[in-house]
């Protein structure tokens, strides 16, 4: 019967990477620091919204067929004004890694069941980030910042805070994040984090 040491190196003792750790290559997103061309991807998102009335074109007759009153409400959609903007370039510098940091996306409304509301604001708390290794084939600078409006949320007849919550909400900022996609073509909806 032998007596092995593992942890204090006795007689049968050898080290399992003997002699092949030199052999290893590093990968330089991962463990290796160096001084590097970076690329690197920012994004900010900030915006508003309104709640928009549509009226049917025609009067609201009463019983009798008389013409009283406004027309009634057709339908209703938010108003979105918002400002993308999307920045990559190449950054000569040490780092010891890759990184990614989700861009941190929040919303304030007038709602009381965590919906949209009748207006609102959403802004970047913390902004979209990711570094990696610059691919001197294929990698490009690019900056993109576009203000413009889209409609989301549309709800039929009279506004109804029912048909409006938290539950509602995500379906409407994934639908801004495509506009923003389509607005600035490298804005990266998978780093947003709301």
């Amino acid at each position: 019967m032998t007596t092995r040491y593992p942890l204090s190196g006795g007689p049968d003792y050898a080290p399992v990477a003997s002699g092949v750790v030199a052999a290893l290559n590093a990968s330089g997103d991962s463990d290796a620091c160096e001084f590097s061309d970076w690329h690197v991807h920012t994004q900010v998102l900030n915006g508003m919204w309104k709640r928009v009335f549509v009226y049917d074109s025609q009067p609201v007759p009463s019983n009798q067929g008389v013409v009283s009153g406004a027309p009634l409400v057709a339908y209703s959609f938010l108003d979105v004004n918002y400002t993308v903007q999307v920045t990559e370039e190449k950054e000569s510098a040490s780092y010891c890694s890759g990184l990614y940091q989700p861009q941190q996306l929040i919303y304030f409304s007038d709602s009381t069941t965590g919906g949209m509301g009748l207006s609102g604001i959403f802004t970047t708390s913390a902004i979209g980030y990711t570094r990696r290794k610059w691919v001197k084939a294929t990698d490009t600078a690019y900056n993109c910042q576009q203000t413009t409006n889209t409609t989301l949320a549309k709800l039929p007849g009279q506004y109804n805070p029912t048909f409006d919550t938290s539950g509602t909400t995500g379906s409407h900022i994934a639908n801004l994040l495509m506009n923003c996609e389509s607005a600035c073509s490298r804005f990266s909806q998978s780093l947003v984090d709301y």
